[in-house]
């Protein structure tokens, strides 16, 4: 199984260069990269002007040259630049979102990506508006799946409004997509969230079956999304038991990459290849496991 990771904006880590990250991502045994383009969601939306394109192949290009792959992308989300999150209408949300998720897709087959993962939004209090939402929003966004064949996976969320309208929970999310009925839609698990919201890995992994497109790999102690390297942190939490989570992904038959998606603070040169060693190796190592 190939691994990859996300740490930040970009692929800069700290204070090291794209162009030095991806070598050393590469000499750390990495095979591709979770290209995040959150950077890109200022309001108003950055990723609608004419300078996105150039500032994304900046960091493409690094990739490139070190010989590693965009594994996924990580789509915008809306919540972080609106002032009233999960207040909004139907209308209100696509027109604010559905420009920019367009235009995130259109990056990700730019860069030679298959799958994008996607926060779903939510309305307050309301599970079937949420989700009925959704679907429209989806579906505005089918056209483009199709044209460049690509796959959003929607990721299971930590965020207050997402626990009172269950669109973090494996067994709505999957609703979600089994009432879309499109081999473009699926799912991502991102372990940290379900942590925060007491729910187990590996359960949810056999919940979503071959749903299951993309992973976001990380602990904490399960009060904050600190995004910590598997082990270092969560390893006595029930919910989070990795080689279950490792045996489901391989029961399930899993086949895409195991993404971890770390946080990486501000770090220095000197110990930025040691950190992209360890991360590296704590993914081949529970990857395996999953083969």
């Amino acid at each position: 199984m190939k691994i990859s990771t996300s740490l930040g904006h970009g692929i800069s880590i700290g204070k090291v260069s794209a162009a030095e990250s991806a070598l050393m991502m590469k000499k750390a045994g990495f095979h591709g990269v979770d290209l995040s383009l959150c950077e890109y969601q200022t309001e108003p939306w950055k990723i609608l002007t004419d300078e996105w394109k150039a500032h994304v192949m900046v960091n493409v290009n690094a990739l490139r040259a070190a010989g590693l792959e965009v594994a996924q992308t990580h789509m915008p989300f809306y919540y972080a630049h609106l002032k009233h999150p999960g207040s909004g209408t139907y209308q209100e949300y696509e027109d604010f979102l559905l420009p920019a998720y367009i235009r995130a897709l259109e990056m990700t087959a730019e860069v030679g990506g298959k799958i994008a993962v996607m926060h779903p939004y939510y309305i307050e209090d309301s599970v079937d508006r949420t989700r009925y939402g959704n679907y429209k929003l989806i579906e505005k966004m089918m056209p483009t799946l199709e044209k460049y064949n690509l796959k959003i996976a929607l990721e299971n969320v930590w965020a207050e409004g997402y626990k009172d309208t269950h669109m973090s929970y494996p067994e709505d999310m999957l609703k979600v997509v089994e009432t879309i009925g499109s081999e473009h839609v699926g799912l991502c698990i991102d372990t940290g969230h379900a942590n925060i919201f007491d729910i187990h890995i590996g359960n949810m992994a056999r919940t979503f079956g071959k749903h299951l497109y993309a992973l976001h790999m990380n602990g904490n102690s399960g009060k904050a999304d600190s995004h910590t390297v598997p082990y270092s942190m969560s390893d006595w939490c029930e919910n989070m038991d990795y080689l279950d989570f490792s045996a489901a992904l391989k029961e399930i038959g899993y086949k895409g990459y195991y993404n971890m998606e770390v946080a990486n603070g501000n770090l220095p040169p000197q110990v930025a290849q040691p950190f992209y060693n360890y991360v590296a190796a704590v993914a081949q190592a529970l990857a395996g496991l999953a083969e």
